[in-house]
């Protein structure tokens, strides 16, 4: 096969497969990212299990988006009730604590526990149901 021939081949070929994949990747931070078109993912409710572990211990509990769209959940009412508010990572989770604007909350993972006026053993449930999947 001579060169102008095999050059022709491998630049037809490179126009096939380039045009393979989804017509347009949606920007990081895109809102509604799941219902993008071309995107079959789902984005994960970092609450989930932790809801499932709450309510298995019969507690009552009220998931709601906090300032910032960050994912909570209200266990029982305020003022006495625990709050959970979830960072995006658990790198920020201690970020936000460590400059002081989580003021009284633990970090368990990226979540962050407000106690509020839960009793030890409520707070003791809660912690052990935020501490699912949670290494280190």
């Amino acid at each position: 096969m001579s060169h102008p021939k095999l050059a022709l081949g491998c630049g037809l070929m490179a126009v096939a497969l380039a045009g393979c994949g989804i017509t347009a990747k949606p920007l990081a931070g895109t809102v509604h990212l799941d219902r993008a078109p071309g995107n079959h993912a789902k984005v994960d409710d970092p609450r989930t299990p932790h809801v499932k572990c709450l309510r298995r211990h019969g507690l009552p509990v009220a998931l709601y988006h906090a300032t910032g769209g960050r994912p909570a959940i209200q266990v029982g009412p305020l003022p006495t009730g625990p709050t959970v508010v979830f960072e995006p990572t658990p790198g920020e989770a201690q970020g936000v604590q460590i400059i002081g604007q989580a003021q009284g909350a633990e970090v368990i993972g990226s979540a962050l526990l407000y106690p509020n006026g839960a009793s030890d053993a409520e707070l003791t449930t809660v912690e052990d149901c935020m501490a699912l999947g949670v290494s280190g």
